[in-house]
């Protein structure tokens, strides 16, 4: 088999006792998943990743045959993986049939679910911390804040997912910057470089300032990456959690929007804490 000319940007930083591997720092914060069946057979669920340039990504072929190769885009770097044949699947109770599936990408021994998901079905994604649960929908509430997503950054024309525009500050150096939000991460990252200093007794992180201009501002720790191809500022659920409880998540043709409700300054969970609008 020939590589196909296919680049999926599979943004994944798992770190659960399923087995994906704990890439940056203990879990700070929770993941979503939800029932998979491949073929009418059901297997693991599959973690929920708005954040992967994917529609299905599997641990295993489960007997489907693998009839392609294509590069993808890790933490890791750039590597060839098995693309499936096509099949019928249900994820959550939504019925579809893929084109084809990734199989075996080395950062997560685990299923997901992928944004062209929800580009193909058009399920509208809802996730609440309070009770660390997701709901796939046929409606956008109508109240909340209702975010657009942004554009791609240049250096990703066709990475048409969850982007939104923060500034990241350390030390009194802010930079607007492309975030991308990503429930397939449990840890915020930052590509190394882009602001701040590290810190004295942890080299591979540092504290910045998030902010948003109808959001608020998170004070978090970050760990870093080197890795080209990948946005420079993953937002996961630590951050995502620390601006608001509740997120519905709708992602259109082209773009899409997601509505959150933030939480009032002052408030936080663990690592991560809101400090208000400025």
């Amino acid at each position: 088999m020939t590589p196909r000319n296919t680049i999926a940007n599979v943004c994944v930083v798992l770190s659960l006792a399923s087995g994906c591997g704990d890439l940056f720092a203990p879990q700070t914060a929770p993941l979503f998943s939800v029932p998979l069946t491949i073929d009418g057979t059901e297997v693991d669920p599959a973690i929920i990743d708005t954040g992967g340039g994917y529609e299905l990504m599997l641990r295993d072929a489960y007997d489907l045959r693998v009839v392609d190769l294509a590069e993808v885009v890790a933490f890791g770097g750039r590597e060839v993986v098995g693309v499936t044949e096509g099949f019928p699947y249900s994820a959550a109770g939504w019925e579809a049939v893929a084109d084809s599936a990734l199989v075996g990408v080395s950062t997560c021994d685990c299923n997901g679910l992928g944004f062209y998901f929800f580009r193909r079905t058009g399920a509208v994604l809802s996730i609440d911390f309070e009770d660390s649960s997701a709901h796939f929908l046929t409606w956008e509430p109508e109240d909340g804040t209702r975010l657009s997503f942004k554009e791609p950054p240049d250096s990703l024309p066709t990475f048409d997912s969850a982007f939104i525009e923060v500034e990241v500050e350390s030390d009194g150096e802010p930079v607007r910057v492309l975030g991308l939000l990503d429930t397939g991460a449990n840890v915020t990252v930052m590509r190394r470089g882009l602001v701040g200093e590290t810190m004295l007794l942890q080299p591979d992180r540092v504290s910045v300032l998030i902010t948003h201009d109808r959001l608020g501002t998170v004070a978090a720790q970050l760990g870093f990456f080197t890795t080209d191809g990948l946005p420079d500022l993953i937002i996961g659920t630590d951050v995502m959690r620390a601006w608001s409880d509740r997120w519905y998540f709708s992602f259109s043709r082209h773009g899409g929007t997601v509505t959150v409700y933030p939480r009032e300054p002052g408030t936080g969970v663990d690592t991560a804490t809101i400090r208000g609008l400025r």
